[in-house]
């Protein structure tokens, strides 16, 4: 891993994807992980550009499941030693102004909408400093395409250096960075826009999101529906025996997670004398209040917050839970959760779910078949649902979670979903698409 290495040597021939992601590894991304991996299994040649090194504790776990190169782009530090080696000019006047007016060029060329929605002047100019840095690293190693995830602050670096460099970019589009509100909505509305037609195409993970960026784009841009996909292979289902009335639910302490919701639903079991546990796992911001409204509703002898764990030990949670819970909400800001990931591994475990008819999630859980869906920010129609579940019989929940783990098997493997990824590469003369194993070459 380098920051600014421009040198690879004995580089594979054939087509190079440059991946750019905000923060590489994340713990709470790992379907960025899972992707990267999988494409690299197909035999497509992939390396990644951060703009952001990774929490310290997350590092060397997550990475020591990857054999990818990293580079993680210079920031606010960098941009500010670039201020002094420019002062350093200043006794040779005429070397000054051929950088100033090469500096001048190189920024009208990734100018792209100043200021960006909702950054601050020196974010912008760090953004822009990271595309050319982007755009000079990706041609000197072959790159023949960027692709970003999350159509955010990645997806401007991406675009940005495709202008200077010419390489073409494409983006997948989740949840926050397509909903939530930065600036103001025109404002936020018509820098995605920008992006959306400037890429060769973009992805998105659910068929709601397709039809609002289609929306957005008047039509003119290409945008496909891909679900995130799942590594089938690391998640047995786990049918029975499972703890009785465990309710558990996954997720940062955040607004659209709904946890407020799911704590006033368990007071309303708790009302009706049924009895439960519930397990809350995460960390953050909304942590304190979700405290205090356990202690005002008196629910501390039912109701726990875990705090964060790793991915290993929130799959024994959901191999034990009765039900797991997700009771996902539009925030204030407009974000949203898109198509959770932990859902899908839920199902994938053999976990009855339960969420809620918000975005893609009813594409994901087939109400009453392969889970339950309660209304958004309804405490009533939770807890109602919680009834439901954890009084019905168990061969009944076995049942929605066996139709669960078959609809994860046909629409979100992970590498069916990677196959179908390299297909739109191919589809864009950006690289060849795999050949299937065992199929004729």
């Amino acid at each position: 891993m380098s920051m600014l290495d421009v040198s690879h040597d004995n580089q594979p021939a054939g087509p190079r994807i440059g991946y750019v992601v905000k923060r590489f590894p994340r713990l709470s991304e790992t379907f960025v992980i899972n992707e990267l991996r999988a494409l690299v299994s197909l035999g497509l040649h992939v390396e990644v550009f951060s703009l952001l090194r990774p929490e310290p504790e997350q590092q060397d776990a997550l990475l020591r499941t990857l054999d990818l190169d990293v580079t993680y782009l210079p920031g606010r530090d960098e941009l500010d030693r670039m201020t002094v080696a420019k002062r350093n000019f200043s006794s040779d006047k005429c070397r000054e102004k051929t950088v100033r007016k090469e500096l001048k060029a190189r920024a009208d060329d990734v100018s792209g909408l100043p200021p960006f929605p909702g950054k601050r002047h020196s974010q912008c100019a760090v953004l822009q400093l990271q595309a050319a840095v982007l755009a000079a690293l990706a041609a000197s190693r072959g790159v023949t395409h960027l692709h970003a995830h999350f159509a955010s602050d990645a997806a401007t670096v991406a675009m940005l250096a495709s202008r200077v460099s010419s390489i073409p970019y494409s983006m997948t589009a989740h949840a926050k960075d397509i909903y939530h509100t930065y600036s103001t909505p025109d404002e936020d509305l018509a820098f995605l826009k920008k992006k959306l037609l400037a890429a060769n195409f973009t992805v998105t993970v659910s068929d709601y999101n397709r039809r609002y960026l289609d929306e957005i784009s008047g039509g003119r841009a290409t945008i496909y529906r891909l679900y995130n996909g799942i590594d089938l292979t690391q998640l047995q289902a786990h049918f029975e025996p499972r703890e009785d009335k465990l309710i558990v639910a996954v997720g940062r302490l955040v607004e659209k997670k709904g946890f407020r919701h799911l704590i006033d639903a368990c007071s309303e079991l708790g009302k009706k004398q049924i009895p439960f546990q519930c397990v809350i796992i995460g960390e953050g911001p909304e942590r304190p209040s979700l405290e205090a409204q356990i202690e005002k509703l008196e629910l501390n002898e039912c109701i726990s917050l875990a705090g964060g764990m790793s991915q290993r030990q929130v799959f024994e949670w959901l191999q034990r839970a009765t039900v797991f819970v997700l009771p996902c909400v539009v925030g204030r800001s407009g974000d949203r959760d898109g198509l959770p990931t932990v859902l899908l591994e839920s199902m994938a475990l053999g976990t009855p779910v339960i969420s809620t008819r918000l975005a893609g999630i009813p594409e994901m859980i087939d109400d009453g078949r392969s889970g339950w869906l309660a209304t958004p920010g309804s405490t009533q129609s939770l807890a109602d649902t919680l009834e439901k579940v954890l009084t019905t019989n168990a061969g009944e929940r076995r049942a929605a979670a066996c139709c669960a783990r078959e609809k994860v098997e046909r629409q979100f493997s992970l590498e069916d979903n990677a196959r179908t990824l390299c297909r739109y590469f191919s589809a864009h003369g950006l690289a060849e698409a795999p050949v299937k194993k065992g199929q004729a070459e």
